[in-house]
């Protein structure tokens, strides 16, 4: 399981500031669903509540998925500390780097399309990175896709890059992706010569972005919501950037000493809008795309094999890098899960898809340090 895309070093980078945003109003009505005649609900909803304490997140929300029983979505806590407002099964939260399985869906509807293959190379694709890109004749979009490439994650690697959100988020908000990899990647060595190893990088779709939007003539929010939002009516889900208060608040304990602070502000500024992890949805509208992908509903039979077939390296442990295109791989009580893990400073958020059993799992808190996941292994036998 590949947990990646928190901004690990900002703890260390604030040294004492505390100059932090003023959150917004409460979030507009939606409606919510009431779970509480579904015959699991007591026992959901006390497993929910003790993750909430033991993470210690203002809110959290969960959705378990399962034959042979309704769907059951349950809230938890507080999605605006300010305000005090109750948490809501249909409130919008950010994703993270869940986003990537919604990427590498386009960039396979392309192959299949015909208008690029997975072994194309990146300055065939964008011929204005040769030179700029090291070995960009050699990095293919399967590597992109695989995090093989090993181009650099400015996310968790550059304290630049972090630095840039802390002092300035409003000016890094407005940065293109293209000044994104101008400033953070354009002439950085590689980690590894391409396809021989792993390494987590959020630069890699950042890119598959850009691949996206020059074989379709579109933006990306576009395409995603052409093939993916509105077919699946996904009504609550986006990317494009939008005014932002009907977004769950994210928080983090940033001095370690249990007080949160709002940073609803840096989120926005390092994820909206992004390829890497900028999509904002809600927990049913995340079922909904893991069922039509996992049950073939989103691509053929011949490119979902492609997206979960693992990525097997000598350089990983035991030879698995439990990582497909754009979906990791997670070992549970179930047997192997896919999904993908999202976190900024303020949320964590969690899809995942059972093969077993068809099972799917939502699980999100905004509360951007890890948690203990292992209500999963009791709930979803």
């Amino acid at each position: 399981m590949k947990t990646r895309y928190i901004l690990t070093l900002l703890p260390v980078l604030l040294a004492g500031c505390e100059s932090l945003d003023v959150p917004q109003s409460p979030a507009e009505p939606c409606s919510p669903v009431s779970y509480v005649n579904h015959p699991r609900h007591q026992t959901y909803l006390a497993e929910l509540q003790q993750y909430r304490r033991k993470a210690n997140a203002p809110g959290s929300l969960l959705l378990i998925q399962k034959p042979g029983e309704p769907r059951w979505i349950g809230a938890v806590g507080k999605s605006n500390l300010a305000y005090q407002t109750d948490l809501r099964v249909c409130d919008q939260f950010r994703v993270g780097s869940i986003t990537k399985m919604f990427v590498a869906v386009a960039t396979l509807k392309l192959q299949e399309q015909g208008k690029l293959r997975l072994d194309d190379r990146l300055a065939t694709l964008l011929p204005g990175l040769k030179g700029r890109i090291p070995q960009a004749d050699q990095i293919t979009v399967r590597h992109l896709l695989s995090h093989t490439s090993g181009i650099v994650d400015p996310p968790n690697e550059s304290i630049a890059y972090q630095l840039s959100i802390v002092d300035d988020y409003q000016a890094r908000f407005k940065l293109t992706t293209e000044q994104l990899l101008t400033t953070y990647v354009y002439g950085k060595p590689l980690h590894f010569t391409p396809g021989t190893a792993w390494s987590y990088s959020n630069a890699n779709y950042w890119l598959l972005g850009q691949i996206i939007e020059q074989k379709t003539g579109q933006r990306l929010h576009e395409v995603l919501d052409g093939w993916i939002f509105r077919p699946l009516g996904m009504n609550d889900t986006y990317l494009d950037v939008r005014d932002d208060r009907n977004v769950v608040r994210g928080y983090a304990d940033l001095y370690g000493n249990g007080r949160l602070y709002d940073v609803s502000h840096w989120d926005r500024a390092d994820t909206d809008g992004g390829a890497d992890g900028g999509i904002i949805s809600t927990a049913a509208d995340l079922a909904t795309f893991a069922d039509a992908l996992f049950n073939g509903n989103l691509l053929a039979e011949g490119s979902l094999s492609e997206m979960v077939k693992p990525t097997l390296l000598p350089t990983c442990p035991s030879g698995d890098c439990e990582y497909g295109l754009g979906v990791e791989h997670w070992k549970t009580g179930l047997g192997t899960a896919y999904g993908h893990n999202g976190g900024s400073v303020g949320i964590e958020a969690n899809l995942l898809f059972f093969p077993k059993n068809k099972g799917i799992f939502v699980l999100y808190k905004n509360n951007g340090n890890g948690s203990d996941k292992s209500l999963m292994d009791r709930l979803m036998p």
